[in-house]
């Protein structure tokens, strides 16, 4: 197991037990979930983070749904489907995920979380148009969200809705003058559209203000690869591996 796949287990499992048990026992105390067994679910709950920390993803699976089949408080179900689908993206198993995650927000529509988990495992099996669906509820919940707004125009730029993209990516920056994220976005979309020109001059701009991020120089080795600059990019490739620490992305091994 990589260590990146056992911190995203921590997460993942440590939302289950800071955020569901706490109120749970609170609930308990009150006597508002009398028909819960909450001894087995706190007890179920610890397994589930023990067995996620060892990285054991099947077997932290079962014990949050079973967890789940103690009828826990409505209040808390939305957000254990969504790390019960966390976990079986973990294992691949996307089919159940999406069930998840469609079962969290049949119970909490304005699940942000949730919502945006969705989209990414949407954009994951190319069902673009599902991505977008649940991209425009998330942007109307939050219309100056910039997270939001980047990934849609990332989103955008796959399906070659380049005017939309645009649409997102200025409206960030009328938000954040400054959002150099935004400018990142600016650059794949130039090279996207053959505007090289204005793609080297985002670039320039962007290795100067973030001289040690990844994402820019796989950025410009791409507008580089797509002018045939070879040269040029395979530099850039190498700064990227340089400053993408422990993980490089696979996108850029695939760069190589």
């Amino acid at each position: 197991m990589t260590r990146s796949r056992q911190i995203i287990s921590f997460t993942l499992i440590a939302l289950c037990v800071g955020l569901f048990l706490a109120p749970l026992r609170a609930s308990a105390q009150e006597q508002t979930t009398a028909a819960m067994d909450s001894t087995r679910y706190t007890r179920l709950i610890d397994s589930c983070f023990t067995a996620g920390n060892r990285g054991d993803y099947a077997a932290a699976e079962a014990f949050l749904a079973e967890a789940l089949r103690l009828n826990p408080p409505a209040a808390l179900q939305p957000m254990l489907l969504n790390n019960l689908g966390g976990l079986q993206l973990l294992q691949g198993k996307e089919d159940a995920a999406l069930l998840s995650f469609s079962s969290a927000l049949s119970k909490d529509p304005h699940e942000a979380t949730t919502r945006f988990n969705r989209a990414k495992l949407f954009v994951r099996r190319k069902e673009y148009k599902a991505a977008l669906t649940d991209f425009a509820l998330l942007i109307a919940d939050q219309p100056k969200n910039e997270l939001y707004r980047y990934q849609r125009a990332m989103l955008y730029m796959l399906t070659k809705e380049y005017d939309l993209a645009e649409g997102d990516l200025k409206s960030i920056i009328e938000h954040n003058e400054a959002s150099l994220k935004a400018r990142i976005g600016y650059a794949l979309l130039e090279t996207m559209r053959g505007n090289y020109p204005e793609a080297e001059r985002l670039y320039a701009y962007l290795t100067d203000k973030l001289p040690r991020n990844a994402e820019v120089y796989e950025g410009r080795a791409r507008m580089y690869l797509a002018r045939g600059m070879r040269g040029f990019a395979q530099r850039d490739i190498n700064l990227a591996l340089e400053h993408s620490g422990a993980k490089p992305s696979s996108t850029l091994y695939r760069l190589r």
